[in-house]
């Protein structure tokens, strides 16, 4: 199913199988993060009906190739999540303590977070192909060698700014002390955590995103007073 988002004209293919039948459904647009809505009368026909309508040279029409991403085939294992029937906010944690990455996970659920877990640096980037995360929690040695050669934060450094300031980024370390400022600076993250206040995650992390929402609604306002000058 081909939709096109009303803010900013971006096409977006969605899988025939994702999308639930007989309801309305609705996602955040990964160009502009416009909340996009689909009712249930838009739903395509089945694979079979376009068969019958359009015949056999359209059978792909909803196959793998539709779905590529630079260059990729569509995988849809590779997806974090299925399309959320309802509007929510989703989450990635990379960890490799497990007890570490259950409190984080837990936290997450009581803050309205749909909730996943990478397994590997490659994992997460898989998920971030398919997924722009509203919140990721990561520790700066995940996976890596080395915390200065860490994939991902080498990912996000690089990352257009439009796309990047609407991933709240929480860092954890054993090397900074927790809402160092300087050093989430260098670290182009929105702020660090120091491991040995990972049991306080629950007042420390909301209270940041808070802050960072609050930062950006005026952001965004500012924006829009710009452009009607």
């Amino acid at each position: 199913m081909e939709i096109t988002c009303g803010n900013c004209d971006k096409m977006i293919q969605i899988p025939d199988e994702k999308i639930p039948e007989n309801k309305s459904f609705s996602f955040r647009c990964p160009a502009c993060r416009n909340k996009v809505v689909v009712s249930a009368d838009s739903r395509p026909p089945s694979a079979a009906e376009s068969r019958e309508n359009t015949g056999p040279d359209n059978t792909d029409e909803y196959g793998p190739e539709a779905f590529a991403v630079s260059g990729e085939d569509y995988d849809a294992s590779e997806k974090p999540f299925d399309f959320l029937e309802e509007e929510g906010r989703t989450a990635m944690v990379l960890e490799d303590n497990s007890e570490i990455a259950a409190h984080v996970k837990n936290v997450l659920g009581i803050m309205d977070y749909h909730v996943t877990v990478a397994e590997s640096v490659r994992d997460a980037l898989r998920k971030m192909k398919y997924h722009q995360f509203d919140l990721i929690v990561l520790n700066e040695t995940f996976d890596s060698s080395s915390p200065d050669a860490n994939g991902v934060l080498i990912y996000l450094q690089r990352m257009l700014m439009d796309l990047r300031r609407y991933i709240f980024v929480a860092m954890l370390t054993e090397r900074y002390a927790t809402m160092d400022r300087m050093a989430a600076f260098l670290k182009s993250v929105n702020m660090v955590i120091h491991l040995k206040d990972i049991e306080n995650l629950d007042r420390i992390l909301p209270r940041a995103v808070n802050e960072n929402e609050l930062f950006y609604a005026v952001y965004r306002e500012s924006l829009k007073k710009a452009e009607q000058y």
